[in-house]
């Protein structure tokens, strides 16, 4: 089956957007890895598996199972783009929103805190 240059063109911009989820997802957990250093192995784990697993499915879907360079180059373009232009920018807004998480968390978790220290 003939992979046509607009079918190619295509995979392109999708593979550009791939690499700029995959740089918004590394960009929140980077914000979990620095709250909570220890859990740097699991994130970085998690997020290879995640960054893996979308990349072989996108490849599989996209060029009919075979790897091909411009569609790594799209994805590697991609998140190159999203560091270079959005990461600065949308850092205050990763830590705001899990500054709230965390706040929401600990509000969760007084009535478990509140019968522990009555037990």
């Amino acid at each position: 089956m003939a992979f046509q240059i607009s079918d190619q063109l295509r995979s392109f911009g999708l593979a550009i957007l791939l690499g700029l989820a995959a740089g918004v997802v590394y960009d929140l957990l980077r914000t979990v890895r620095l709250r909570f250093p220890s859990f740097t192995g699991v994130l970085d784990l998690l997020y290879c598996l995640t960054a893996g697993g979308a990349l072989s499915l996108f490849v599989l879907r996209q060029a009919d199972g075979q790897f091909r360079g411009f569609i790594l180059l799209g994805g590697l373009g991609g998140g190159v783009l999203f560091f270079s232009l959005l990461s600065r920018p949308l850092r205050p807004v990763w830590d705001f929103w899990m500054d709230r998480w965390m706040e929401l968390f600990q509000f969760l978790s007084l009535p478990g805190r509140f019968c522990a220290a009555v037990c």
